[in-house]
C-alpha cells in the first residue's frame, strides 16, 4: 500500500472522551493516516441506506481510492472527526463528521454519518458542532450539506442547533442543498 500523506501534524487538542444520552462513553479525536482499517469496518456495518444518506449513491464497498482519500487528511482544507469505543479491547468507529474545503475558497462540504445503532443518541449533533466550531475557526465563511429530501435524521440535527441555514429542495431530484453561514453564528 502506498504511503499516506499528512501535511500537518496530529491535533491532539480535539481529542476528548464524551458521554452520550445513553451513557455510552465515546472517544472522539481526529482522523488519523492508519484509520483505514477501522473506517473500512466502519463502512461494512452500515446498513444500505444509510450508506446512501452519507455518499448519495448505492455503494456496495469502499473502493481502495476513496478509503486513502477518507484518512489523507491535513487537518486544514480537510478535517474529519471519528467518534470510537472500545469493546473487548477492539477499537470501532461509529460515526465521522468531515469537512472538506471546495476549491480555493473559504467554503467547505460537510458529510456526517453514524452507525446505525449509534442513531439518535446525540451523537451527531454533537459530531457535527464540533467540526462546524473547527471550521469557523479556521475562517472559513460558509459549509454546505448535501441530504437526500428522506435524510430525517440529518434535518433533525441541523434544526436542532439552531444555526442560521438556508435550504434550497431539489430541482434535480439529485439532492436537496442546506447551507450554514458560519460567520452569522451565535457564540
Amino acid at each position: 500500500m502506498e504511503a499516506f500523506r499528512v501535511y500537518r501534524q496530529y491535533p491532539y487538542y480535539y481529542e476528548e472522551w464524551i458521554t452520550l444520552s445513553d451513557g455510552s462513553v465515546v472517544f472522539v479525536r481526529p482522523i488519523k493516516p492508519t484509520d483505514g482499517p477501522l473506517l473500512l469496518n466502519f463502512f461494512n456495518s452500515l446498513s444500505r441506506e444509510t450508506i446512501y444518506f452519507r455518499f448519495l449513491t448505492h455503494l456496495e464497498k469502499l473502493q481502495p481510492e476513496m478509503l486513502k482519500q477518507l484518512v489523507e487528511i491535513d487537518y486544514e482544507t480537510h478535517f474529519a472527526l471519528a467518534a470510537i469505543v472500545t469493546e473487548d479491547t477492539k477499537e470501532s468507529i461509529i460515526g465521522t463528521c468531515r469537512y472538506i474545503v471546495k476549491g480555493n475558497s473559504d467554503h467547505a462540504e460537510l458529510t456526517v454519518v453514524l452507525g446505525d445503532n449509534w442513531q439518535r443518541k446525540g451523537l451527531g449533533k454533537l459530531l457535527v458542532t464540533r467540526v462546524v466550531n473547527i471550521a469557523r475557526s479556521k475562517g472559513l465563511a460558509s459549509i454546505e450539506i448535501l441530504l437526500d429530501y428522506r435524510n430525517e435524521g440529518m434535518k433533525r440535527i441541523f434544526a436542532s442547533l439552531g444555526y442560521p441555514v438556508s435550504y434550497e429542495p431539489s430541482i434535480l431530484d439529485i439532492a436537496d442543498r442546506m447551507e450554514i453561514l458560519l460567520q452569522e453564528i451565535k457564540i
